[in-house]
């Protein structure tokens, strides 16, 4: 026990009687070193214990926290949740709690696959941008040179358009499928929709309509019909399935072993935590929906783990160099120069390249939601202080964004 070693040698040394004449002063002086040196050993010996205390303490009171502010959302015999905080290179906090399939009572684990609906916004940016610095295309590039399909308007139409939200489109989902009814979302199990959509096929939509919702740059606008052609100019321009490329050129290369693409060939996602929805009081299996093939602006499965290292390589140049990754986290600009402004977060905001940019306290983060048959989603980062906040539910939890800002508001500055 060195701390108590510790105090009992300062009492012993506090009791000595000094001895009168020159040599018992010196007895004293040369028994006083040793003290004090061994009082100095023991004090050294017990700094090591005091951080690792320290860190305990610390680690105790964070897990503590954090555990009070997500058991708000933990409920018995129903879905649930993944989500870690990462900081300064590690995980320092993970909690996994609920179900994945509540009829054969699956519980969710750190590997557990969830639809990450919007968030695949990201991946999809970072395969477009690993393309430019192939020389295989560049942000200016207009719409009409990959899909000459479209009306002259497709000349207006950029690359960088497209990546911030600003290029007018209609949504695809209106032209596909117009108001859909409550049956729309429905269980995993059962019979699939007499037509089920594919991202090509939405892209001939989007070609056959005359004119724009308005002119290309003039504003922000959430596009999901964006980013699906993106992922079609991506296919494009590369001779590859979408779901082949990202493989090869950001989920391979980052040891992303459980995330991949579901896209018209309905790929099996082993560990799959299925999507739920009250109704009438109940959960309700709400995974399936006839567009759950279209890809490019949702479609990717990934887990809490993949996502860390999703996270750790926007530190790198692994995948891009660090010129081209700051566009992803700049500002787009309108057409009279101001930056791009949304109303999505309950904060000001602006967007990037499949990033909201935003500031928190004074500092500056990116982040993205995402939200479709059953799944919440939502990745909070800020670079500066090295902190992330990762949320994968598998339930309609429309409070997931406020989650994560409040983990990321309780993480050590």
């Amino acid at each position: 026990m060195p701390i108590k070693l510790h105090l009992n040698l300062v009492r012993l040394s506090s009791r000595q009687t000094p001895m009168k004449g020159p040599a018992s002063s010196c007895r004293t002086l040369t028994v006083g070193r040793q003290m004090r040196m061994k009082m100095r050993i023991m004090m050294m010996a017990c700094v090591p214990l005091v951080a690792f205390l320290c860190v305990h303490v610390h680690a105790q009171t964070l897990t503590a926290r954090l555990d009070a502010l997500l058991d708000d959302w933990k409920q018995k015999d129903a879905p649930g949740m993944a989500a870690v905080l990462i900081r300064n290179g590690r995980i320092e906090y993970r909690r996994v709690f609920g179900l994945a399939d509540l009829h054969a009572r699956t519980p969710i684990t750190p590997n557990t696959q969830f639809l990450l609906a919007s968030i695949t916004k990201q991946f999809t940016a970072m395969a477009i941008m690993i393309l430019s610095e192939r020389h295989k295309l560049q942000f200016d590039d207009t719409l009409a040179k990959f899909c000459p399909e479209f009306p002259d308007y497709a000349k207006t139409i950029t690359i960088r358009h497209l990546l911030n939200h600003t290029a007018g489109l209609t949504q695809y989902q209106e032209l596909l499928v117009g108001k859909p009814d409550e049956n729309y979302f429905r269980s995993s199990k059962s019979p699939p929709a007499a037509h089920e959509f594919t991202a090509s096929e939405a892209l001939q939509v989007l070609s056959r309509q005359q004119k724009l919702r308005f002119p290309p740059g003039e504003k922000f606008e959430y596009s999901d019909s964006a980013y699906v052609v993106l992922g079609q100019i991506i296919e494009r321009v590369t001779g590859e399935r979408y779901a082949e490329f990202l493989k090869e050129t950001i989920f391979d290369p980052l040891e992303m072993r459980g995330t991949f693409v579901v896209d018209e060939r309905k790929q099996k996602v082993p560990r799959l935590a299925l999507g739920y929805a009250r109704r009438n009081g109940l959960w309700q299996d709400i995974t399936y929906s006839p567009e759950n093939s279209i890809y490019g602006e949702d479609g990717i499965y990934s887990t809490v783990n993949d996502l860390y290292k999703w996270d750790q390589a926007l530190y790198t140049e692994r995948l891009v160099s660090r010129s081209t990754l700051e566009m992803a986290f700049t500002p787009g600009r309108t057409n009279d120069g101001k930056e791009i402004t949304t109303d999505i977060l309950p904060r000001p905001n602006s967007y990037g390249f499949g990033w909201f940019i935003s500031s928190l306290h004074g500092e500056k983060d990116v982040e993205h939601s995402g939200g479709w048959s059953g799944y919440a989603t939502h990745i909070l980062r800020v670079p500066s202080r090295r902190v992330t906040i990762i949320v994968l539910t598998n339930s309609s939890n429309g409070d997931v964004p406020e989650i994560a800002q409040q983990m990321v508001e309780i993480a050590p500055r």
